[in-house]
């Protein structure tokens, strides 16, 4: 039986799903981050490829029978970071037709349904994407948590423990950050939170985990949280505004609001919506249709020549609905049979 493999790797996890040409979810999987910025190139294939022979033997499937694959990553942004991870994917494809697209790619594609149109992601990190009606696609962030983020859940959570330690020394007013934040941590004081920060237990993930706290203080009117809020909600609109402009979008465009943060907090999520509206009168601005995971998919079946219906998207929702649970992959991958080119390793890359 004719089969399609799609994979949504974002900044914390990975899921990844199983078709058959008629719409029927056979497998939904999850696994850790695949951003190969962060964990390396070698460790998210292992991830991938774990996910892919699970999925097959679920479905008591042979590699010979999938017949398009279509994988949505984080830090896959540019032609570079094609180059570098493609040869380990041949290695694991091997026949089999696949595409590497970023993860703001899928998310779109699922979210608007619609072949133009803009994506504003805002989860870990954060980024703004588009593809006007011409083809052209462009997008503002996205460029890793040194550098950008802005409005994602980690610079919300590291700009957090900023204002409690400006608070401690005094440049700031009080706020209830302080308390909320430490007994997350299990902290007594400053102090521990500064050894917390700048030990290897302060992983983006961890940081980013302090968003919520941030989010709920602003929504009980804590002045110090809700102001951070709105910066960060500032920068994201402005990164709207600027590729709306920049591709050259109708007044009327499409903005779907994706990512964990925008999807699970209404609070944060109206917010972005108000300075978007703001500033883009006329634009529709809307939660996804559809999950990015069910993107990775549509793309894929485009990749095996399978033609996209009304009657093939409410197959794979209510397939996918009938489902138990996803599957969880076990956190101790197996050795990875595959390696980079000495000449192109991606361990050490920079952070996206």
């Amino acid at each position: 039986m004719p089969y399609v493999f799609g994979v949504d790797g974002g900044g914390s996890t990975c899921r990844a799903i199983l078709i058959t040409d008629s719409g029927r979810v056979v497998y939904a999987g999850r696994g850790p981050s695949v951003n190969y910025h962060n964990v390396g190139a070698s460790q998210a294939s292992r991830v991938i490829s774990r996910l892919f022979k699970e999925a097959l033997a679920t479905a008591h499937a042979k590699p010979a029978e999938c017949r398009g694959v279509c994988m949505g990553l984080a830090g896959v942004g540019r032609d570079s970071d094609v180059r570098i991870l493609k040869p380990l994917f041949d290695n694991l494809f091997e026949t089999i037709p696949f595409m590497l697209v970023s993860d703001a790619e899928i998310a779109l594609a699922s979210g608007a349904l619609s072949d133009s149109g803009m994506l504003v992601m805002a989860g870990t990190g954060s980024m703004v994407f588009g593809c006007n009606e011409d083809g052209l696609t462009g997008r503002v962030g996205g460029y890793g948590p040194l550098v950008s983020d802005e409005g994602g859940g980690y610079r919300i959570g590291l700009e957090a423990i900023r204002a409690i330690l400006r608070s401690r020394d005094g440049l700031d007013g009080p706020s209830s950050l302080g308390e909320r934040l430490l007994t997350h941590l299990n902290l007594k004081d400053a102090d521990e939170l500064v050894n917390w920060v700048n030990s290897e237990q302060a992983t983006r993930e961890r940081v980013a985990e302090l968003a919520p706290l941030v989010i709920r203080a602003a929504n009980e009117d804590d002045t110090a949280a809700d102001e951070l809020l709105n910066q960060q909600a500032d920068l994201l609109a402005l990164g709207v505004e600027a590729l709306h402009r920049r591709l050259k979008f109708k007044e009327s465009v499409p903005v779907v609001m994706s990512g964990g943060l925008l999807v699970h907090s209404s609070y944060y999520n109206q917010m972005l919506r108000r300075k978007i509206l703001y500033l883009l009168p006329g634009a529709q601005v809307a939660p996804p249709k559809m999950e990015p995971i069910f993107g990775a998919a549509l793309y894929a079946y485009s990749k095996a020549g399978v033609t996209i219906s009304e009657d093939l998207i409410d197959s794979i929702l209510t397939s996918y609905r009938d489902l138990p649970q996803e599957k969880t992959l076990t956190s101790e991958p197996e050795p990875s049979p595959v390696s980079l080119p000495e000449s192109e390793t991606a361990d050490g890359a920079p952070v996206e």
